[in-house]
């Protein structure tokens, strides 16, 4: 599976930005009633407005792509992988929902694609990826619907400014922080 990760990506200036507006208290998140199914509402704010990557190109949503699409575009040069289009640009904000560990494997598109994450606290709540790649017929595996537990081939423990990317092909799910803490992370998909 491809596979990168970066520690400490950020700069000193990136990360006092982060910490000020994005970790502040005027930073505009919006809720969301679901990431995969209704169990799991979080809050977000769109980098890029959603739209057909096969169609179109993308709509900036936000002022805050000037801040963060740079440290994207650094680390895919600084990692040499390429990216064609932007597909999905996001920053999520998710929280402690009691009665699952973790939320619906999923994967982003059905098409082939590349995953960058960047973490942007420090929190339990690691990334998981499964070993199950998209078989292109069903893109989210409700929780409660699986027989057994998928294979965690990847556990990613989010540390503030670690980067990583991979395979988007690759079912991944996100675990859930402890009562009264947040996880934010910047996601953005491309091909």
């Amino acid at each position: 599976m491809f596979y990168k990760e970066q520690k400490n990506f950020l700069t000193k200036k990136e990360l006092k930005i982060v910490n000020k507006h994005v970790l502040g208290d005027n930073f505009p998140w919006f809720f969301q009633k679901s990431a995969t199914t209704e169990k799991f509402p979080f809050f977000s704010h769109g980098l890029y407005k959603r739209y057909d990557v096969q169609k179109k190109d993308p709509v900036e949503n936000s002022d805050a792509v000037s801040f963060f699409k740079p440290i994207l575009m650094r680390f895919c040069k600084f990692n040499k992988i390429k990216i064609n289009k932007i597909a999905r640009g996001t920053l999520n904000l998710s929280y402690h929902h009691g009665t699952y560990a973790s939320g619906d494997p999923h994967v982003d598109h059905e098409y082939n694609h590349k995953v960058f994450m960047l973490y942007l606290n420090n929190v339990e709540g690691d990334t998981l990826i499964y070993n199950k790649v998209n078989d292109k017929q069903k893109y989210v595996i409700p929780i409660e619907e699986l027989k057994k537990p998928l294979k965690i081939i990847k556990r990613i423990k989010p540390e503030q400014g670690k980067a990583v990317c991979w395979n988007g092909n690759y079912f991944h799910a996100a675990s859930f922080c402890p009562p009264g803490k947040i996880r934010v992370v910047l996601v953005f998909t491309f091909i």
